[in-house]
């Protein structure tokens, strides 16, 4: 993947290209884990791509590729995370009537098989996160806590209370999905 980068970096489209095809299946994952939305996921990881390729110059150690697109992707995220509450909040502002409210954001229906993103649904964002870069991308919590820039003891009470919500879930029986 270091030579990838580095040809990348030298304005070398075809590299660029494998380097994303290789990596394109972990930021869906990151970005599924903070969007719902199809469209805004396939938004996220665009932009994504676009301004790595822009700032590839900028990146100091190649080995750190991965890690450095991820933190770009996190952040086009929560952009359009943030973007899109205020504009759903202002729509159920305006089609809400006392009990009766016309605006139903539930479009996706979610399969009812066990997967891991539906184990993970329970979770708040900050959980999901964490949850997402340590099984699917194999992180640990030292470069968790470097790519989402707070402390590694943060990062291990998220998972601990993560794991707490998960397993109060299975107690349960689990969830009804209707997404």
């Amino acid at each position: 993947m270091e030579e990838l980068v580095e040809k990348a970096k030298h304005k070398d489209e075809e590299a660029y290209e494998k380097l994303i095809t290789e990596i394109e299946p972990v930021l869906y994952k990151v970005a599924r884990a903070r969007l719902d939305n199809e469209d805004d996921i396939h938004d996220a990881i665009s932009e994504t791509i676009f301004s790595a390729y822009k700032k590839l110059h900028k990146l100091k150690e190649n080995k750190y590729f991965q890690t450095w697109i991820i933190r770009i992707l996190i952040n086009k995220c929560n952009y359009i995370y943030k973007t899109n509450n205020r504009h759903i909040k202002l729509i159920e502002k305006s089609t809400s009537f006392g009990d009766i409210n016309y605006y139903d954001n539930s479009i996706d229906k979610v399969e009812s098989k066990i997967n891991f993103e539906m184990l993970i649904d329970c979770l708040n964002y900050d959980e999901k996160i964490v949850f997402v870069l340590y099984f699917y991308l194999k992180y640990d919590t030292t470069e968790i806590a470097k790519i989402l820039n707070i402390n590694v003891n943060t990062i291990k009470s998220r998972f601990q209370r993560g794991k707490k919500k998960i397993a109060e879930e299975f107690r349960k029986g689990g969830v009804e999905y209707d997404k």
